[in-house]
Order: structure tokens, then C-alpha cells, then sequence
């Protein structure tokens, strides 16, 4: 659940680096801010749910009160806690410790593979302390800030998500169903799994078991990335201004008005296309 909302808010980024600058000059910052409030606007927009039907609508008092069960105040937060340690614990020892010490000596160190392959792992964390004083918190900085943004944004997203949900629940499930959940809810063993069946996507099981077939899915990497760039480059090449005709010229000019000759000195040569062996 958190991993959709980090993916989101990196897919929106990098949306955000692509979008292009408006001709007329503006300060950074607010431009940069009203595009990225452009965007989010418009991708709020992608995901607007169909309303709920009248009968749905009746039955939505009982999903709430499930949805409550389920969903406690600060269960959001705690969920999106538990999830973060589970992703950055790891990620964090890692980074901090012999792995971690490898790849910046690596990346810091013009010696042979084998000469580093000899070290112990004392000697490699010692060495890539001597060139980073501050290798082994690194990470731990990086998890506490992430941590300190996803708490925040628990706040805003938990009421919106259990009203979500309430929705959901209300849609799925007919009046005789949502009354044979809350019975179960009402028992021990309901209310045991009302309360955990939320944060299992977090449990360390799941996570490690999500995490072993990253190998398997970084493997098809090469070959998606490959295709991509085949048919990408079966594509139209994006044209510069001197590559549009008259008639173009003219029609860019009267859609945004603005003068030919002022427009084209405002549209920007496109990027030289990049290709796996440049």
C-alpha cells in the first residue's frame, strides 16, 4: 500500500521533469509549483470513481462501521510505520554496513576487483569510513526522513482512505454480506483479524517474500528496456522549430497567441534522442 504511494509520488516526479516550460519567463519556484499543482490536479482526475448507486448508498453506514473496525484512528499512521521499518530497516543495514562499504569503495577507488574482494569486512567499512566520515548514518538519515514524510502524510490520507474504503465495501457487498461481516467482526477471532488484516501487506513475511522476486523482475529488464527503445524509435522524431512548416508555425502561433517570431524564439530544440549504446 505505501510502496503504491512512493511508486505514485516517483511516477509523478518524474511526469514533472518532462512537463515543459511555459514561454512566458517566470520565477522557479512558482512556476514549478503551479505545474506540480497542474499535475496532481490531473492525476487526481485519472482516478475519479463512479458514484455510488442509491442502494449502495443506503448500505454505506454499514461499511463505515466495518471500515472503523478495521481501521481505528492512527491505524494509517502505525500501518505506514510498521511498512517503512520493514522496507528501510533492511535497506538500511545494508547501506551501512559491508554491502553498502563495497559499492562506495567501488565507485570511490580505481583498484582491482580482486583487491577489493581480499578485504574483510572490517577493512572495508573502515576504509569507506576514512572517505566518508559519515557513511553509517547515512541511511539511518535517509529511513528517519522518510519516515517523518509518510507520518505526515498519514494524517491527510487516512480519513480519505477510510472513506474510500467505506465506498468500496458498500459497493462489493450486498446488505446480507456486510451484516455477516460485522458478525464476525463481533467474534475474537473477527475482531483479531479485523485489526491485522490491514497491516498484512507489511508483515515481514510478505515483504520478504515480495523481495525475492526482485531478481526475477530486474532479470526482464533489459529485454522491456530494449523493446522500449525498438519501438520508440519506430516513433515520429519530435521536430525543432525549424523543422515545422509555415502552416504549423502559424497555427502554434494563433493557439497560443503569440507572435511567429516571438514563438520562435520561445520553443526549444527537443533533447537528441539517447539510445542504449551512446
Amino acid at each position: 500500500m505505501i510502496r503504491r504511494h512512493v511508486f505514485s509520488a516517483a511516477a509523478a516526479l518524474s511526469v514533472f521533469s518532462l512537463t515543459p516550460q511555459p514561454l512566458a519567463a517566470q520565477e522557479p519556484a512558482a512556476d514549478n509549483a503551479a505545474q506540480m499543482d497542474d499535475l496532481m490536479q490531473a492525476m487526481a482526475g485519472m482516478f475519479q470513481a463512479e458514484p455510488l448507486t442509491p442502494a449502495q448508498e443506503m448500505r454505506l453506514p454499514a461499511a463505515t462501521a466495518l471500515v472503523s473496525v478495521m481501521m481505528p484512528e492512527g491505524f494509517y499512521a502505525e500501518m505506514m510505520g510498521e511498512m517503512m521499518d520493514g522496507m528501510f530497516g533492511p535497506m538500511t543495514s545494508m547501506f551501512s554496513g559491508e554491502t553498502g562499504a563495497g559499492l562506495l569503495l567501488q565507485s570511490r577507488l580505481s583498484v582491482a576487483p580482486e583487491t577489493l574482494d581480499a578485504l574483510t569486512a572490517e577493512e572495508r567499512i573502515e576504509l569507506a569510513t576514512l572517505l566518508d566520515p559519515g557513511f553509517a548514518q547515512r541511511g539511518q538519515v535517509m529511513g528517519d526522513l522518510m519516515r517523518g514524510v509518510m507520518a505526515e502524510a498519514a494524517v491527510v490520507i487516512e480519513p480519505l482512505y477510510r472513506e474510500g474504503l467505506s465506498k468500496a465495501y458498500a459497493a462489493r457487498f450486498d446488505e446480507a454480506q456486510l451484516a455477516d461481516i460485522g458478525a464476525f467482526f463481533a467474534t475474537p477471532t473477527g475482531r483479531a483479524y479485523a485489526g491485522e488484516s490491514m497491516k498484512l501487506m507489511a508483515d515481514p513475511q510478505v515483504m520478504g517474500a515480495t523481495m525475492q522476486a526482485l531478481p526475477a523482475m530486474m532479470g526482464g529488464m533489459g529485454d522491456i528496456m530494449a523493446d522500449l527503445e525498438t519501438k520508440m524509435a519506430a516513433l515520429p522524431a519530435e521536430k525543432a522549430w525549424s523543422d515545422l512548416t509555415a502552416a504549423e508555425r502559424a497555427r502554434m502561433a494563433t493557439i497560443l497567441d503569440v507572435g511567429e517570431s516571438e514563438l520562435g524564439d520561445n520553443v526549444r530544440d527537443p533533447a537528441p534522442r539517447q539510445t542504449s549504446g551512446s
